[in-house]
């Protein structure tokens, strides 16, 4: 069954929400009006000493009772409509997807049906394309007419099942039509009823904005995993360590507001847990930093790379370099060309690293290339630079190669961001844009 929509753009299936329990809700609502209204009733009674009670107990009733009982009326006009409009929705859901449940099976059999004619009609329009007539066989002429016949008839069938479908999703589409003139009647009644007293808090009007910007992440998410994995580098990786972060402070919030579920966020820690750094604990002397790096998550994954971003740009500057060096200002100078020539200039680029930045790391060619870059100097220069490397300092240490079970840890901490970060990313995002818009009151209508 392939994604079946009618003209207007609405998938064909059955409304959410339990008819049953939002009847009953406005049954148990409006059956609470009313003891307010008896409730209000008696107090009113009591304070005006319309009640024949005496005693000093109700005397002190008296005095306490003030205008509680016309906050209680005031209530009760309030809960009693409110409870009769929910209970006028429930019924009218109720019917909406009675009819939806039918309209559903009847588009998937006409679909079907029409795919099975469509196929009938291109099979018999080949049949007669195809056919070649003999001259010598007086049939032929006869032959290659019912067969056009034939194809005639198959097509007129193929139109005749897009009527039939047709016909079935606008009636989908007009009760779906049924049902929106009742939840914006409800939605308006239980406005009236409240006065506009019962409204969506802040933050609830905020989780909708954090749902809006979680696509836009989920969609930045996206083209930062394929960017990282084509191009690589510091950049990419603190990018899209950082919408991983953000996405997952989201994904937090959306729970908090019961918009998210457990699953979302445990793929939002997925995503930004350095888990591959644990790789190391596989390598004598590299334990600790392996611990250490994967303790401090996503922090460091975008503190690194941004840290030696800066000291790449700050390096390639002669007065830098002439910081203690004793050099001359144009050997300081040429120097600084040079650095800005091959340390500043991107290498590992492109698919030829894609094997290794998946099993080594985002940034892996990058390093390497930054680390080939500095064994080719002399050691002279080497001695120049070293003190002003800063962050870049680890880089050009002599970095461990990395071993095989890091690999293998990479490797599939790179499936299953993948999965997270692209194919679920790519999947939220498209049924983001995809659906028709649904306010936070269809989700309370339907409980």
């Amino acid at each position: 069954m392939t994604d079946l929509r009618t003209h207007a753009g609405r998938r064909v299936e059955v409304l959410a929400g339990e008819p049953a329990r939002i009847i009953a809700r406005g049954e148990a609502i409006e059956a609470l009006g009313a003891q307010m209204e008896g409730a209000a009733q008696v107090l009113r009674d009591i304070g005006d000493g319309a009640e024949e009670q005496k005693g000093r107990s109700i005397e002190r009733i008296q005095q306490e009772v003030g205008d509680v009982h016309e906050e209680l009326h005031r209530a009760s006009q309030r809960y009693s409509p409110t409870g009769r409009i929910m209970r006028t929705y429930g019924q009218a859901l109720d019917d909406v997807q009675v009819q939806m449940r039918r309209l559903v099976a009847e588009a998937e059999a006409a679909q079907a049906e029409l795919i099975r004619r469509r196929s009938l009609a291109a099979s018999a329009a080949a049949e007669a394309q195809d056919y070649t007539p003999d001259d010598a066989d007086p049939s032929a002429t006869t032959t290659a007419d019912r067969l056009a016949t034939t194809a005639s008839s198959a097509l007129l069938l193929a139109d005749a099942a897009v009527d039939d479908l047709d016909a079935v999703l606008r009636a989908y589409d007009a009760e779906f039509e049924t049902w929106d003139i009742a939840y914006e009647a409800a939605l308006s009644g239980i406005e009236d009823a409240t006065e506009g007293n019962v409204t969506d808090h802040w933050t609830d009007d905020l989780a909708g904005v954090v749902e809006e910007v979680l696509v836009v992440l989920q969609i930045a998410g996206v083209i930062l995993a394929i960017a990282a994995l084509v191009i690589g580098g510091p950049l990419f990786a603190a990018l899209a360590a950082l919408a991983g972060v953000l996405a997952l402070l989201g994904t937090l919030y959306l729970a908090a507001k019961g918009r998210r579920n457990g699953s979302d966020i445990a793929w939002a820690v997925v995503g930004v847990l350095p888990f591959g750094k644990l790789g190391k604990v596989f390598q004598s002397g590299r334990r600790l930093t392996g611990i250490r790096e994967f303790a401090t998550g996503p922090v460091m994954e975008i503190v690194t790379p941004v840290r030696r971003l800066v000291a790449i740009r700050r390096l390639p500057s002669a007065d830098v370099i002439r910081q203690g060096g004793g050099m001359g200002s144009r050997a300081a100078q040429g120097l600084a060309q040079r650095l800005r020539t091959d340390f500043t200039a991107f290498t590992g680029g492109g698919a030829s690293g894609i094997v290794t930045r998946i099993s080594q790391g985002s940034s892996r060619t990058w390093v390497t290339g930054v680390v080939d870059n500095f064994a080719s100097m002399t050691p002279h220069h080497q001695s120049l630079v070293r003190p002003h490397l800063g962050a870049l300092g680890d880089v050009v240490s002599g970095a461990p190669v990395v071993t095989m079970p890091e690999m293998a840890i990479n490797v599939v901490e790179f499936g299953i961001k993948r999965t997270n970060m692209v194919v679920r990313g790519t999947s939220d995002a498209m049924a983001a844009f995809g659906e028709q818009p649904v306010d936070a009151w269809s989700a309370e209508l339907a409980r």
